[in-house]
């Protein structure tokens, strides 16, 4: 039996953040005077400050010091617990398992995600089937994804294989219909044709799965695709991926609370996802998220393995990475303030969640413009300006110091190991991405305001 006194000592463990963050926010600005009266040797003049000055110069101090170290730790923290509270055990029976991959103009990309689950098949004790859904390409997707099947078959009998086409580009969703309605499996793994399951992702997804009780469980998506190598903005995503999925997607599932089960990587109760597309008009740009939300309104739980990998295709130039994040962003309003808003008022650890997004993702986006903004004035009505030049030069070291710790967790976390550790160097960079994002938050802020939904393509 679980020792409940055990469990209040663990989750005290919340507080070490918040502690370490007030720490730094109270003695940081002592230590950064010492360092600069004792190493630059500069002697400041006392001088009354604006208190309009004050004030704003305090506030961007503590959200960021709050930020980076209260909250970004205390989603350490719960993804740690996340990652121990993990149940992986073999079973005796292993229900057969359908592949269902949507597919558009996929005819570079659709080999090798074929290939990647006939492998993952072989690794798996039961039965599968691999279903491809060409939604009406205009390129060979469909004449590449049937010479796949059957060539993965050669070799792998057992595993049933179909390519299915629609006759006209229908979307994403129907293309999902149309899948689903054809599985024969008791478990549905949806695969975006742009990714590549690691071998053993589909015994690991099924395992934790079923011996948690989850009604659909979610991985690793790793940045990654034809020439995606040696490219910054792919760096970029990888961090940004390592934070956002292995530490904030892995934090969720501690409460069976993962927003979003990605279209790169996912396995559902093969009932509850038809019922979900037969009953509901899923029709948002960010379809797995869509999804995924229906399903917590039917307390579905949902969970995350940390120790599987999908590689996926990612944008490799700064236009394709804008439009997805137009996309994503969109989507995220539309579910969150039209298809799904009544999740917004509910008492629940989901609801708390959507809050904290757009508390901390869209709120902290406009107070990442307002602080690009407001720099060029705070340092011409500073009382100092060489005082508050030699802060700004003492800070970033110090912030910088904090993002590579919290990076090189969040790398640890998501792939086992630091093979990715040079990633590491990218760090002074992220802020770039994260000015990306900035803007789309905001341009996708305008344009659903002014009735755009968002669009899969141009």
């Amino acid at each position: 039996m679980k020792n409940p006194k055990r469990y209040r000592v663990n989750y005290l463990a919340f507080a070490i953040p918040l502690i370490l963050a007030f720490l730094s926010w109270l003695y940081f600005p002592t230590i950064a005077q010492w360092i600069i009266t004792n190493v630059f040797g500069y002697i400041a003049t006392e001088q009354a400050a604006n208190p309009a000055w004050y004030w704003i110069i305090r506030f961007f101090y503590s959200w960021y010091t709050l930020v980076a170290i209260g909250i970004a730790g205390i989603w350490v923290v719960a993804a740690a617990f996340a990652r121990k509270r993990h149940i992986e055990s073999k079973r005796a029976f292993y229900p057969m398992v359908s592949f269902v991959v949507p597919a558009y103009n996929q005819e570079k990309n659709v080999t090798r995600c074929v290939a990647s689950l006939f492998k993952c098949a072989e690794k798996y004790d039961g039965n599968c089937e691999i279903i491809i859904i060409d939604d009406g390409s205009s390129d060979y997707t469909y004449e590449v994804a049937w010479a796949a099947v059957e060539f993965g078959r050669r070799d792998n009998l057992r595993v049933r294989g179909k390519v299915v086409r629609h006759s006209a580009n229908l979307g994403k969703i129907e293309a999902l219909r149309t899948g689903v309605n054809r599985a024969l499996g008791g478990l549905v793994a949806i695969v975006d044709a742009d990714s590549e399951w690691s071998p053993d992702t589909l015994a690991k997804l099924v395992d934790y799965k079923m011996s948690n009780g989850k009604r659909a469980v979610t991985g690793y998506a790793h940045p990654n695709g034809e020439g995606s190598e040696g490219k910054l903005i792919v760096s970029l995503q990888r961090l940004e991926y390592s934070q956002g999925l292995s530490v904030g997607r892995c934090a969720q599932s501690l409460g069976n609370n993962v927003l979003v089960v990605s279209g790169v990587i996912g396995v559902y109760d093969a009932d509850l996802l038809r019922e979900v597309l037969t009953e509901r008009n899923i029709r948002s740009v960010t379809e797995d998220l869509e999804i995924t939300l229906e399903m917590h309104k039917k307390d579905a739980k949902v969970g995350y393995v940390s120790s599987v990998q999908s590689a996926t295709v990612v944008p490799i130039s700064v236009g394709a990475l804008w439009r997805q994040r137009l996309r994503w962003f969109t989507g995220w309003l539309d579910n969150t303030l039209e298809i799904h808003r009544d999740l917004m008022t509910k008492r629940s650890w989901l609801t708390a969640l959507l809050w904290y997004c757009y508390i901390f993702e869209y709120g902290g986006a406009f107070v990442d413009l307002a602080s690009v903004a407001a720099f060029p004035f705070l340092w011409w009505f500073a009382p100092d300006p060489v005082l508050f030049g030699l802060n700004i030069l003492v800070f970033f070291p110090y912030g910088l110091l904090i993002g590579v710790i919290s990076q090189a967790i969040s790398l640890k976390f998501a792939y086992g190991s630091y093979q990715y550790r040079a990633l590491l160097f990218y760090t002074p960079l992220y802020p770039l991405l994260r000015i990306v994002n900035v803007f789309a938050r905001s341009r996708s802020l305008l344009s659903y305001l002014t009735g755009n939904n968002g669009k899969w393509h141009n």
